[in-house]
């Protein structure tokens, strides 16, 4: 009897340990999508980056990523209150946004207002969605439908 007593319970604790979810990891080199005042980008090549500063002692989120046709670029950052953590992220609690349109020119759209929601993020690996309005000096424009899954190097 107790052999068939710890049979189940190794079954059960390989059950257990085979069921937890691993950290995830993209198979590829990531991907973001938005729009930005209406027109669809997408940046098959994204990865993100965490670190600790040094000068405010806040972990920090830095995803980056440039468009498929080498034209433009997008970076979004979270500075986290303690530790990497899903949540809701805006501007007022460092979250930020910045676009660049054509990597030819000077112009950059940088945070208004931006709304940076991480729904999955590890030591590895980090999901989310995120909008906002981008300013180029009097020019407001609305970055919407973001998505994002990258690896964090």
């Amino acid at each position: 009897m107790k052999l068939y007593s710890l049979l189940g319970f190794l079954c059960l604790c390989l059950v257990t340990f085979t069921a937890c979810e691993k950290d995830k990891a993209v198979l590829a080199s990531g991907s973001c999508d938005f729009k930005f005042d209406g027109r669809s980008y997408s940046a098959n090549t994204a990865y993100g980056e965490a670190f600790d500063t040094t000068v405010i002692g806040k972990k920090v989120l830095l995803i980056q990523g440039v468009t498929s046709n080498m034209n433009s670029a997008i970076m979004m950052m979270v500075v986290f209150p303690d530790t990497l953590a899903t949540g809701t992220y805006s501007a007022a609690d460092h979250a930020s946004l910045v676009f660049t349109p054509s990597l030819v020119s000077s112009d950059a759209f940088e945070t208004k207002t931006a709304t940076i929601k991480i729904t999955s993020i590890n030591s590895k690996y980090a999901e989310g969605t995120f909008d906002g309005i981008l300013i180029n000096g009097d020019t407001e424009k609305p970055l919407t439908d973001g998505k994002f899954k990258v690896n964090i190097n």
